[in-house]
């Protein structure tokens, strides 16, 4: 089989964040005031550091805090205060599309305390609710973000808001798809898609459509997943929204790379890190380059599995994406096994354990078990290998992922 190998590096490199801000505050403002606002900030910029150092990345730098607050203030006094919240929900989306989960969490912040104010924006209190929610998911803080989306189901079900109910289900799905406990995750999606006509809510269904898919993939349901993300994607195309299209053209780069597929996987994984790059979602492109390292080392092209590798734990670190750390982790340990260097191996492998076990990530942890146990079977301890073999069997037996469960049995 010829396999497409790609040999050049996609580079972390951002286009201007605040193109975006400026897209969301046109569905608010005025094309002029915005224009002539913009103007004003840019001329207030610092000029160049003399010092010789390199600047901090753009998305992540504290000017994208001061254009923030100063967007802010000026949609504040433009705007009524139905119109003004609705911007700052927007606003927020953006910010945790872009990794940018600081200042998404301020921003909630801020719709709940202009809420507090008026019980008649309990619907804003709600969105705001459901924020914490998908914040508290991205940092992988399951606890936190369980309460919130409970509490944003409870205020959707007193404003008889059914799109609110889907989308906190949806979320509360994604929150145990994260745990690596599908049964858990589909049943909300069902109770989710309950709540909504999928033609008149066609978006939202697409959402939950795409992430049935997901749950479909780890039980190695392959021909349901991949109908699933073809609907979802088929739809989010038609509408361009990029968002959504990379995170599907990822999980399609996951079903081609679980099937062994890997030319289709790179392909896709090629497609999701292209979208990604130009419109900086960041949690999206770490979790790209890092699938992208793991088909390297399945391939034993160790070098540029490292190198994406490396990529991916550079984003995760600083959008505090743990569960994609670990996933590192996994693959730095399987590619010190390949080179017989059994101890760093397991210290990465236990490193992934650990924050696995932290983050109470059941399929996560069960992966690596394999991968532990896999060593320890090809270093002749007995006694260990099965021990982690045999966690994980379990783990999977439980889902009825038939791939993982007979490639265990392999080893024991």
């Amino acid at each position: 089989m010829k396999l497409l190998k790609t040999k050049k590096i996609m580079k972390l490199k951002t286009t201007d964040l605040v193109d975006d801000i400026k897209k969301v505050f046109g569905k608010h403002i005025s094309g002029n005031e915005i224009a002539v606002f913009f103007k004003q900030i840019n001329s207030s910029k610092k000029p160049a550091s003399k010092t010789g150092q390199k600047p901090p990345d753009e998305l992540f730098s504290s000017q994208m805090r001061v254009v923030t607050d100063q967007v802010i203030s000026l949609a504040e006094k433009k705007l009524p205060i139905l119109n003004f919240l609705n911007f700052l929900k927007d606003l927020g989306k953006l910010y945790i599309s872009h990794g940018e989960f600081d200042l998404a969490s301020d921003i909630t912040t801020t719709i709940l305390s202009y809420t507090k104010k008026d019980k008649r924006l309990m619907n804003s209190a709600a969105y705001a609710f459901l924020h914490f929610g998908e914040i508290y998911i991205h940092l992988t803080m399951w606890a936190e973000s369980h309460f919130y989306l409970k509490k944003a189901f409870s205020f959707f079900k007193k404003e008889n808001d059914p799109l609110g109910l889907a989308r906190s289900e949806s979320l509360l799905g994604t929150l145990y798809a994260e745990k690596g406990q599908p049964s858990n995750a589909i049943t909300h999606f069902q109770k989710g898609l309950s709540y909504i006509n999928p033609l008149k809510n066609a978006s939202l269904a697409a959402l939950i459509e795409n992430n049935i898919g997901i749950v479909h993939n780890i039980r190695g349901d392959y021909d349901s997943a991949y109908t699933n993300f073809q609907r979802a994607l088929l739809h989010f195309e038609g509408l361009k929204d990029n968002q959504r299209v990379a995170k599907i053209r990822h999980n399609l780069g996951m079903l081609f790379l679980k099937k062994k597929e890997y030319n289709s996987a790179i392909k896709e994984f090629d497609r999701s890190i292209r979208i990604s790059l130009s419109a900086h979602y960041y949690p999206t492109l770490a979790i790209s380059y890092t699938s992208k390292a793991s088909i390297y080392c399945t391939l034993n092209d160790d070098a540029l599995a490292n190198a994406f590798a490396d990529l991916g734990m550079e984003i995760s670190y600083k959008i505090k994406d743990k569960l994609t750390i670990a996933e590192v982790y996994k693959i730095k340990g399987i590619l010190e096994r390949k080179k017989k260097h059994y101890k760093i191996a397991q210290n990465f492998f236990c490193s992934s354990l650990r924050i696995n076990k932290e983050l109470e990530n059941e399929l996560n942890y069960a992966e690596t078990a394999v991968e532990l146990g896999i060593l320890f079977s090809g270093t002749k301890k007995t006694d260990e290998a099965k021990e982690y073999l045999t966690v994980a069997l379990k783990y999977f037996k439980r889902i009825k992922a038939d791939d993982e469960i007979n490639r265990i049995k392999f080893f024991l």
